[in-house]
């Protein structure tokens, strides 16, 4: 029995023909294992519903007609509606004719969908489907013998609200924020584990993945843009307002469709200095690298340790490093001169140059490393052009980002009580800080025994305060 509730008999996918060949053909794996069955006789009769159910593509149905006109042995084709009656010799012109009618009414109705779902989309009208996260689905349907004021939009409480257009606060605030705390440099499992944790589910009620919020993130209606086949409507803005800016959703864009940005499996970071800290064995103070080596968490022991991550030749107190850490921490957020460590306003900049500038740059490192393998250029030449590259790369990045984005430390030292709010703050923006002000490094303590040695950890800022108080002599 061949059941295909969810394949198109006339929707077409390029697909790969049995002598190789690539050909637009109806996607329809079942009922070409149903053929090969038919043709090596593992099989000798075929029944279907209906013609118009089983064959919308006229290759299809020559398919089969070949397979019965050819087969060696005997095979008949019929359909409960008598709509298909088809065996060796026998003339199939009708079941083509009909075939080739369908055929055109499913083309007109494509047509019509199709203009239908862009005459809605430059309308700012929901297309149907699933509800966009954001956005409710208006009011329901009044059942017979309801009253209408009795039946209301589970979000908005009334029947005021539009389907796909309406949007829902809570829902637009966490696409808002983040939006732009990607851009700070949180990560799309950091911030999905946050909601993992928060109150806001997802659409479908299933848990927050990082594959989820960046479909979320990517969408153009988040900046207002009307979307039809794929590509943005130019001129038509949608009837809400943006939930971030335009400049904003294509910097999020660019990051995370970014070919050189690093994805993977894994879980999110649980530890505040876990691929943050140093291993000041592997990555020595006074060496300048461009991918220092960090540490991850081991729980293996009486406590978690701090562990360099490529040998096992360096382990500390997790708890009591971190504990050093959020003293400076805290002692850089209350000192008298912490404006100063925030960011100087955004320059002016050329958007659109930079960015091309950025493109030609990957494109340049792709063909010196292209160079290397065919030995027009020695790996030096690549390694050091490729780290030239990579700065001026993380120059344009910051510029731009600059201009669509605020310092994480702007919040928390703008605050009231900076305390209060460092101790309020959430894993990812903390780590987020602490990478921001601090270099911390893990270093060989240089004695035996169980104990803790504050010396063993180096914490150097990154832009230094005068100190308060004076050395006394």
């Amino acid at each position: 029995m061949i059941k295909n509730p969810r394949l198109s008999a006339y929707k077409r996918r390029k697909v790969t023909l049995p002598d190789g060949r690539r050909e637009y053909r109806v996607w329809r794996p079942d009922l070409r294992e149903a053929l090969a069955d038919l043709s090596a006789g593992r099989a000798d009769a075929l029944l279907c519903l209906d013609l118009d159910r089983a064959f919308r593509d006229p290759k299809d149905l020559q398919d089969l007609a070949d397979v019965v006109e050819f087969s060696p042995h005997s095979i008949v084709v019929e359909s409960c509606t008598n709509s298909l009656h088809m065996e060796k010799g026998h003339d199939n012109f009708d079941a083509e004719v009909r075939v080739l009618v369908a055929n055109k009414a499913s083309r007109d109705a494509a047509r019509r969908v199709s203009m239908a779902r862009e005459r809605q989309a430059r309308n700012g009208q929901f297309g149907g489907g699933r509800r966009p996260f954001g956005f409710c689905l208006g009011p329901p349907d009044v059942p017979d013998g309801a009253m209408p004021d009795e039946v209301v939009c589970p979000w908005h409480g009334g029947r005021s609200c539009k389907a796909g257009v309406t949007t829902i606060d809570y829902e637009i605030e966490v696409v808002a924020d983040c939006s732009h705390r990607l851009l700070q440099g949180l990560t799309l499992r950091a911030l999905a584990a946050e909601l993992r944790e928060g109150d806001v589910s997802t659409v479908t009620g299933a848990s927050w993945s990082a594959e989820t919020l960046r479909d979320i993130l990517l969408r153009p209606r988040n900046a207002g843009f009307m979307v039809h086949k794929g590509q943005i409507l130019e001129g038509v803005r949608a009837p809400w307002e943006p939930i971030v800016s335009p400049e904003v959703f294509k910097a999020v864009c660019e990051l995370l469709t970014d070919p050189s940005r690093r994805v993977g499996p894994g879980a999110a970071p649980r530890w505040h200095g876990s691929g943050i800290y140093r291993c000041g064995i592997c990555t020595p103070l006074d060496v300048v690298v461009d991918e220092p080596v960090t540490c991850e968490v081991t729980g293996g022991g009486r406590e978690p340790r701090y562990r360099c991550k490529e040998r096992n030749h360096l382990t500390r107190n997790a708890g009591k490093v971190d504990e050093l850490v959020f003293a400076n921490v805290l002692y850089t957020l209350t000192h008298p001169d912490r404006f100063d460590l925030l960011a100087p306003p955004a320059p002016e900049v050329d958007a659109q140059a930079l960015r091309g500038e950025r493109a030609a740059i990957r494109a340049r490192l792709e063909r010196m490393a292209e160079d290397e393998v065919l030995g027009k250029r020695t790996a030096g030449q690549v390694a050091a052009a490729t780290r030239v590259g990579k700065a001026r790369i993380a120059e344009i990045e910051e510029l731009l980002n600059a201009n669509v984005t605020d310092d994480p430390l702007a919040e928390v030292i703008n605050s009231a009580d900076p305390v209060r709010m460092w101790r309020d703050m959430g894993l990812a923006n903390r780590r987020l800080i602490i990478d921001r002000l601090f270099t911390v490094t893990i270093l060989p303590s240089g004695k035996r025994g169980r104990g803790f040695y504050p010396d063993s950890v180096r914490i150097d800022a990154k832009q230094p305060l005068r100190p308060l108080l004076a050395a006394v002599a």
